[in-house]
């Protein structure tokens, strides 16, 4: 599984940018060398989702809060044997806007179920 990590662009030189990830409280922020060919108007200062040191798409401030709750979410739940009330609290406040939003099917799937598909 590949995950997305949101950084932000903290300079830019050529096809590459000097990128910084938040990490979990306490720890310092890593810092990573991006290529941004497939955003190429990245400017420091600039959001972007990265996978494996690519830029696959630039992120407004509130969707880069989101998958950063989400992903620290993950790593609070990935730590020892945390009791059921604390994996209660972990998954509303990571997962706030998937707790509280009805199940969706991706587009594909919703245009084949409007047109009276049974099967994809």
């Amino acid at each position: 599984m590949c995950v997305g990590i949101p950084m932000t662009v903290r300079a830019v030189r050529g096809v590459m940018a000097e990128c910084e990830a938040e990490r979990s409280e306490g720890q310092p922020a890593c810092r990573e060398l991006v290529d941004i060919t497939l955003v190429p108007d990245a400017r420091p200062g600039d959001e972007l989702l990265v996978f494996l040191g690519l830029a696959r798409s630039r992120l407004d401030a509130e969707e880069a809060s989101r998958i950063r709750a989400a992903l620290g979410a993950l790593a609070a739940l990935a730590g020892p044997g945390p009791d059921a009330a604390r994996v209660q609290d972990v998954v509303a406040r990571g997962f706030a806007d998937l707790c509280d939003a009805p199940p969706r099917l991706p587009p594909h799937l919703e245009a084949a179920l409007a047109a009276g598909l049974e099967e994809a």
